[in-house]
């Protein structure tokens, strides 16, 4: 599979799908369908990496990955568990680490790319809180409850909201002026997905 100069490989494709059913919790899905799903999410993240190279936004944090690693293992109930999942999905923890540094390296470039500019008018959050008001009331009977407490929770929700879409337009107008060649072969069922690919 071709992105612009770059090539993404179905052993790639494989080991995203594992890494993702790690993350998420989910059972290991090789069939064609999970594999062109991946591949155009891997697609997606080329674009962003491509961009981000040539923009030369600032790193993540130092700490922020061993902070994310941190978190992932804290999701587990035991370090056997977060062990265990590793070799029920086919991963090790350099992969994951690898997988978590692009995440990290993604959100920073979404936050640098699209987040400057926006604004929520007071209009907007008290839209949003009275489309939130019912069920707040029904998580907290009784209380009062006040917009203030909610406002700058809402505002976050409303900007990632627009982050997203502004990042979906975005990635339509890159793919349409970057080379991007799928090869079918590569969405083939995997006949044996319990075993790690060598």
């Amino acid at each position: 599979m071709v992105v612009g100069n770059g090539v993404i490989t179905e052993s790639q494709i494989v080991r995203e799908i594992r890494l993702t059913a790690f993350q998420n919790g989910e059972p290991l899905d090789f069939s064609a369908a999970s594999k062109r799903k991946m591949a155009e999410r891997l697609v997606d993240q080329r674009l962003i990496q491509i961009e981000n190279d040539i923009s030369l936004y600032p790193p993540p944090p130092a700490g922020a990955l061993d902070q994310a690693l941190a978190e992932e293992k804290a999701r587990s109930s035991s370090p056997a568990k977060f062990q265990e999942e590793m070799k029920r999905t086919g991963i090790d923890e350099k992969e994951l680490m690898a997988r978590l540094q692009r995440q990290l390296t993604i959100l920073r470039f979404l936050d640098f790319r699209f987040r400057p500019g926006i604004q929520i008018s007071d209009e907007e959050i008290g839209v949003e809180f009275e489309k939130r008001l019912p069920e707040l009331r029904k998580a907290h009977p009784g209380a009062v409850i006040s917009i203030n407490d909610y406002r700058t929770e809402i505002e976050d929700a409303l900007i990632a909201e627009r982050v997203d879409k502004a990042s979906e337009v975005w990635l339509k107008q890159a793919r349409e002026h970057t080379r991007v060649e799928f090869k079918t072969s590569v969405f083939a069922p995997d006949p044996a997905p319990q075993e790690k690919a060598k």
